[in-house]
């Protein structure tokens, strides 16, 4: 699919893309080639054993629901959005749904839909698209590209157009918000929201230049220049420690997740090699979200304090830093054993993980107790693991692997 009769996604400027009810991830596959990178969900459904098959293909997915809270996603993240033989109902509730893919999409940001071939012989479909053509219109998406049942929308990359449609009463706006929180179990919203920041609006290059791009996103939250350099040559130097500390053929990890991502360090580190990585920020820290999706990488906002949507055994290997220290003093049943639980149900046999912290959380949160100089155990596990523990400064690596 292209915008133009010479060009592909590419050149259309697209380097993130939200894929919607994602099948088996087949899309998601067929841009890995031009290093496109897709955030694909699809729910709990009849068809939920799908992205169980995406995930052991390789491909980034994770179970998600376009229901009644917003997805877990910043917003201005995605320069595409796309749902194929899409079941989705945009058109109803005055358009909830597709107010919310327009808070995920970037200015100039493509909304790609394809009904059902059933629906070319559905008597209620030329209902359903024109609310959808007049719900489209109100929000000023402009349609760029039609053919049989299948559309393409571009959305404004200013808001003169809303306003003005605001004015006329064609579409409610949102009350604007001084510090937004991250977009974990809000309810969705019915209403369009304008971009605070348009006068300051930065155009991002594209891969894999944006890798390391220092954005506005960094700047709002306080991180300089110089601090996003010293992040960015710390995890280069320390993922290279991790694989002399793991010993691991490279060739077989595909699946990671980064646990407590911050500015994605860690997951720029990894970009040469032939993994993707699951960016994780939890909801009560830092929202530094944004200035991952900034990067041309992908993640979601998570609470450890209840499972990820995902899959047993789905992940190669698994990465925390310094996510023991923050829950370590949470209420009960939200400890780190808790977390480590959840680690042992999403990791697959024989894989790792690798958690930096300090050294008094690791030992003393965890009860490890030493069996030689560097092989440790948690005695309160009931499925005990062995542990392997390097000096890192004024914290400890320790990797985990999972028996078989």
């Amino acid at each position: 699919m292209t915008t133009n009769e010479t060009g592909d996604l590419r050149t259309a400027g697209v380097v993130q893309v939200l894929d919607v009810g994602c099948g088996v991830a087949s899309f998601s596959a067929y841009l890995l080639p031009l290093d496109i990178h897709t955030m694909s969900f699809a729910p709990k459904d009849g068809h939920e054993n799908q992205i169980q098959f995406a995930l052991e293909r390789g491909i980034g997915a994770m179970i998600a629901v376009l229901a009644t809270k917003q997805l877990p996603f910043p917003s201005n993240s995605f320069e595409m959005a796309h749902c194929s033989r899409c079941r989705v109902d945009w058109h109803e509730d005055d358009g909830i749904l597709l107010k919310e893919v327009d808070r995920l999409l970037r200015p100039n940001g493509y909304f790609v839909y394809s009904a059902p071939p059933a629906y070319r012989k559905d008597k209620d479909f030329p209902t359903i698209w024109k609310k959808l053509s007049n719900l489209t219109s109100a929000m000023c998406w402009k349609l760029i590209a039609q053919q049989v049942q299948t559309a393409i929308w571009v959305k404004p990359e200013d808001d003169l157009c809303r306003q003005q449609n605001a004015e006329r009463k064609l579409l409610t706006l949102c009350e604007p918000e001084e510090d937004p929180v991250p977009s974990w179990r809000s309810p969705l919203r019915n209403c369009l929201r304008l971009n605070p920041d348009q006068p300051y609006f930065q155009k991002l290059p594209p891969r894999p230049e944006r890798l390391s791009v220092y954005s506005r996103s960094l700047e709002k939250i306080g991180v300089t220049p110089e601090k996003f350099d010293k992040h960015n040559r710390f995890w280069r130097e320390q993922v290279s420690e991790y694989w002399k500390l793991i010993g691991v053929n490279l060739t077989e990890i595909r699946n990671v997740m980064d646990m407590n991502a911050y500015y994605g360090g860690f997951s720029v580190a990894l970009s040469a090699l032939p993994m993707w990585v699951m960016n994780i920020v939890p909801a009560t820290m830092s929202n530094t979200l944004s200035a991952i999706y900034d990067r041309g990488l992908i993640g979601a906002y998570h609470d450890w304090c209840v499972p990820f949507s995902t899959y047993p055994r789905s992940y190669d290997l698994l990465h925390t830093f310094h996510l023991f220290s923050h829950y370590k003093d949470h209420v009960e049943g939200c400890g780190i054993e808790d977390i480590m639980l959840e680690m042992d149900r999403m990791i697959r046999p024989q894989k790792d993980a690798v958690s930096l912290d300090h050294s008094n959380t690791l030992v003393k949160s965890t009860s490890l107790n030493v069996l030689d100089n560097r092989t440790w155990i948690n005695s309160k596990m009931q499925c005990i693991r062995k542990f392997h523990i390097t000096s890192c400064g004024r914290s400890f690596a320790i990797t985990v692997t999972k028996e078989s």
